[in-house]
């Protein structure tokens, strides 16, 4: 069933209904590619930073992300509050919520089967100004204190601690008391076996207090005593007569140097370089093996818009029918925080999808919710390595919002533009319908009576007087109607022209020639040499007419080849190597080609023909002693052979092939550059020996846009040479 124009029109008036839901699927699609764009970006910019950090040489051994153990590893917390040794709690908040369990798993001594009631702990680390805080909270069925009378520290519940100085030297230190209260530590001999204490260390200072079930111990020592290794034990004494150890849990063994742990903090270091990087309205997190975070940059929120000052009337309009739509507006889309809570940076542990994967070698992209599902945090993880080695992880951080805020303006736009346009527009459209469809219909009568079944162009179309886009439309297609006859009259007649006009001549000419050289005994050797010149100007101008003729019927002759996969790099080495040097002996060649295969989709007799042009024209150019290069790379993302010395070179799109051939002589000029790809147009200072009538590099080009490619000239970066590009 035909349809006008005007009920087309009528229902189209009618589908202005269905912009709102166009708008919303518009706006969803919107979001989707933008979250894939944001995805594809903050992997990107995952991956960066990760290369940027591994260019660090010996960054990473300062920063101790080596041989990480994360049962023994001690990572030091930024204290956000004053802090005051009295055993309590309240100023530990909130990061006290990142303790650390200590049972059975961190036992380092039992004399009978460990009973998780008997002694267990949390602890937690942390440093505040110049002094480094410990805090540990003890569940103790049986609390010994040491006798007010003894000298052994060992004979009682205690703590001890083994501390490498910022010189590398070991210390062992032991803590415990006779009653609730002050405590200070005391330096242990070096020798294990001994028992009694060096003397007392004031420097470190702390509070012991009972609690339901136990203890707390609170500790502070100064960093200037602290190096990059240390733990703490704490040993269950439960009689009180034998006074013997029973457990003994700890972090690491204290012992040994070699058994203690990393004191491990938040990386200054690298959190400069991330600084440098400057990733606004985002964060950058810097994982280690034990999936804690090292380092930390940025900020997730975003920065507040700037008021409109505008007092114009469109936006006084456009204001009040915003507040007017605004409860409508509620209902369809979708609000977020745009104020929200984010914490400080921490060695705390980074319990996120995709940092294990990470750890393991895979880049991924996540999410996740916070401020009550307000807030959706997009999570680009890279991993973080060394060598070949994987020592942690790069999690680049940006909040939704900025989609979410551009999906919403996109659905109060929709629902406002319909309702302005159903108000104003549907009306206009079926007014407009009837002269509209008029016009296009006695048009497109006009054109299609212009173009027979077969192609040709048999009439011309009137042109419109009118002064609209109809009328431009009438005259322009009038205008091209007329070019195009004119110009297939001319392509059709001018091969079997010259075909028909000179090559008959020319081979009387030849014929004639060749029989007077035969007929004349013993000419004058003057004679000889003119026949001689006479035979090879007829070989040039009957090269010239194979040449003309080739590049009329080439666009005819390429609809008919047949094209294939094969291996351009093996074929630019057979042809090389059976053709041009030995067309060419006394030209050197010079091939770099990448180690892999590269394979082309194409026909190779046509590449051979567009090669041959290229190579015959930089012989005919390039000075004498000079080599022709010929480079080849496969764009896939790795440069398998380096730009050619001195070629100022484009990075060409991923998935192609890029074929350049260089000679060094005369260059051409940037203004003949641009035409010199076109039929009949060539620069030469000199003649040659051949015919030319600059079809060579038009046939070059007419192959390669066959092939889906591209060709361009430029002049080398010292100006001694040409260098034709090609990509297919």
């Amino acid at each position: 069933m035909r349809i006008s124009l005007r009920v087309k029109l009528a229902l189209v008036s009618l589908l202005l209904l269905f912009i709102p839901l166009t708008g919303f699927r518009f706006s969803e699609l919107i979001k989707r590619d933008l979250l894939e764009s944001r995805k594809e970006t903050m992997l990107f910019s995952a991956r960066a930073v990760a290369s940027a950090l591994s260019g660090r040489t010996g960054l990473f051994d300062r920063e101790l992300f080596h041989s990480l153990n994360a049962s023994r590893d001690l990572y030091l917390y930024q204290l956000s509050n004053p802090m005051r040794i009295n055993g309590k709690t309240d100023d530990w908040q909130p990061q006290l919520e990142e303790a650390r369990d200590f049972g059975a798993e961190h036992l380092l001594f039992s004399v009978e089967p460990y009973s998780n009631e008997s002694l267990h702990y949390r602890h937690l680390t942390g440093v505040r100004g110049d002094y480094l805080y410990a805090i540990f909270l003890v569940t103790d069925d049986k609390i010994v204190y040491r006798q007010a009378n003894s000298l052994r520290l060992d004979l009682s519940d205690h703590l001890q601690i083994g501390v490498e100085d910022p010189e590398g030297n070991l210390h062992h230190y032991q803590l415990t008391t006779i009653r609730p209260g002050w405590v200070n530590a005391f330096l242990m001999p070096e020798d294990l076996e001994e028992k009694i204490p060096v003397r007392v260390e004031p420097k470190i200072q702390g509070m012991w207090l009972e609690s339901p079930g136990g203890y707390t111990l609170e500790l502070r020592m100064p960093m200037d005593m602290v190096g990059q290794k240390l733990a703490f034990a704490i040993a269950d004494v439960d009689d009180p007569v034998d006074r013997k150890t029973k457990a003994l849990i700890g972090t690491a063994a204290t012992e040994e140097r070699e058994e203690l742990g990393w004191l491990l903090s938040p990386s200054g270091a690298i959190e400069e370089i991330l600084k440098s990087l400057n990733r606004p309205q985002s964060r950058v997190m810097i994982v280690d093996t034990n999936r804690r975070v090292r380092a930390s940059f940025g900020n997730l929120a975003e920065e507040k818009a700037t008021p409109d000052t505008d007092t114009s009337l469109l936006t006084s309009v456009s204001s009040y029918i915003y507040r007017l739509l605004a409860p409508l507006y509620r209902f369809f889309t979708q609000s977020f925080a745009t104020e929200f809570s984010q914490p400080a940076a921490q060695p705390s542990t980074l319990d996120i999808k995709g940092v294990k994967e990470a750890l393991l070698g895979a880049s991924t992209v996540t999410s996740y919710v916070i401020d009550g599902g307000q807030v959706e945090i997009m999570a680009a993880i890279a991993p973080l390595k060394e060598q070949d080695s994987i020592i942690g992880a790069v999690v680049v951080e940006q909040t939704t919002n900025s989609i979410l805020a551009l999906q919403n303006k996109l659905i109060e736009e929709s629902l406002t533009l319909t309702i302005l346009v159903f108000s104003f527009g549907g009306i206009g459209l079926i007014f407009f319908a009837s002269r509209l469809s008029a016009r296009i219909r006695r048009l497109g009568s006009q054109a299609a009576a212009a173009i027979s079944d077969s192609g040709q162009i048999r009439a011309t179309i009137l042109p419109i007087a009118a002064r609209d886009e109809i009328g431009d439309l009438s005259r322009t297609l009038t205008t091209m109607l007329n070019q195009l006859k004119i110009q297939t009259e001319y392509r059709e007649k001018m091969a079997d022209n010259l075909e028909h006009e000179m090559r008959t001549p020319l081979a009387g000419i030849s014929a004639s020639l060749k029989n007077m050289a035969r007929e004349m005994d013993n000419p004058p050797e003057h004679l000889t040499e003119y026949l001689n010149w006479a035979l090879e100007d007829v070989a040039r101008l009957e090269a010239l007419l194979t040449a003309v003729r080739d590049a009329t019927n080439l666009q005819e002759a390429l609809g008919h080849d047949f094209k294939e996969d094969f291996q351009l790099n093996t074929a630019i080495d057979m042809w090389l190597t059976h053709s041009w040097r030995q067309a060419f002996p006394e030209t050197e060649f010079v091939f770099q080609k990448p180690a892999d295969p590269v394979t082309l989709h194409g026909d190779p007799s046509r590449i051979r023909q567009m090669l041959d042009k290229l190579v015959e024209n930089a012989i005919s150019f390039h000075s004498p002693g000079t080599p022709i290069e010929i480079s080849l790379l496969e764009n896939n993302g790795t440069l398998f052979s380096a730009p050619l010395k001195g070629v100022l070179y484009n990075a060409p799109l991923r998935g192609t092939i890029t074929l350049t051939v260089t000679n060094q002589g005369p260059t051409i000029p940037e203004e003949l550059q641009s035409q010199i790809f076109n039929s009949m147009v060539s620069y030469r200072q000199q003649k040659g020996s051949g015919p030319h009538l600059g079809l060579g590099l038009y046939i070059v080009r007419t192959i390669v846009e066959h092939h889906q490619g591209k060709v361009t000239v430029h002049s080398t970066r010292d100006g001694k040479g040409t260098v034709f590009t090609l990509t297919l």
